[in-house]
């Protein structure tokens, strides 16, 4: 049998509608409340008789939450992989490419409304980091944000218009200015801030604010850095299993409701 969030992906797809009864079989009570709030990639689950069907609404309409994971600008517009895993309050504007088995952690901000921002297979990008791309660089490099394979970036991050190639490990709170290139096989120890064009090259660890070359790495630890990336990603099947089909801020606002109806009434 389908899950809810089968179910809702079927829908979106094809745009027909649904039983109403399918989506009560495997959840009840997330089909009572969907009769009268957005799906997370907002779509409005309206239900008539025995079936129910699924049509676009304007942002405004939303009473509770407005924040999407997918937003397009004009002709720039999110690619991403069937497999990648984006947190529910995560968001991924504009010309972004998310590549085969990506993950992007909760509340980050990946912004490609300037120029493009590409992440590579495997790659992750953990809590609260942005990601961002200037129109041009001083340098004179591609302003473009690109990120390879096997790649994580740790939490609380800033990247902007920076290149980070294959097997890197960034830990949190790094800031890579524009023009910046991390070749393969590298750490940035935490707090890590790269000025505009700084290389950091194939091999090496480097730490501090500027960033400077600390050591090279061993063998050891440039092997670990692919796993470490690929042990990221698996951990995302225990977050999806717990994502609901809709929304949950009703919850809180209709408590508040009933609180201020209470106190009419007391009143």
């Amino acid at each position: 049998m389908l899950g809810v969030s089968s179910l809702l992906r079927v829908a979106r797809q094809s745009q027909a509608s649904i039983p109403l009864k399918a989506l009560t079989t495997c959840a009840p009570q997330s089909a009572a409340k969907a009769q009268q709030f957005l799906t997370p990639d907002g779509l409005r689950l309206i239900s008539s008789g025995s079936q129910a069907a699924y049509s676009p609404v304007h942002i405004e309409d939303e009473p509770y939450c407005r924040q999407r994971q997918l937003i397009t600008l004009g002709n720039r517009v999110p690619v991403i992989a069937p497999d990648t895993w984006i947190a529910p309050n995560a968001v991924v504007v504009g010309d972004v490419d998310l590549f085969d088995k990506t993950s992007i952690w909760y509340g980050c901000v990946l912004r490609g409304d300037l120029n493009s921002i590409r992440i590579g297979a495997f790659s992750n990008v953990q809590d609260k980091t942005v990601m961002h791309a200037a129109r041009t660089s001083p340098t004179g490099l591609s302003a473009a944000t690109t990120v390879g394979r096997y790649v994580t970036i740790g939490q609380s991050c800033v990247l902007r218009s920076a290149t980070v190639e294959d097997e890197v490990l960034i830990g949190e709170k790094c800031v890579l200015m524009e023009g910046s290139l991390v070749e393969n096989h590298c750490i940035l120890a935490p707090g890590t801030v790269l000025p505009p064009g700084r290389l950091v090259p194939s091999g090496q660890l480097w730490a501090g604010n500027p960033a400077k070359f600390v050591r090279n790495l061993t063998k050891d630890e440039k092997a670990e850095i692919a796993g470490i990336a690929s042990a990221v990603f698996k951990t995302t099947d225990k977050h999806s299993s717990e994502f609901l089909p809709v929304g949950t801020a009703y919850i809180q606002a209709e408590k508040l409701k009933k609180s201020l109806e209470a106190q009419q009434q007391s009143s």
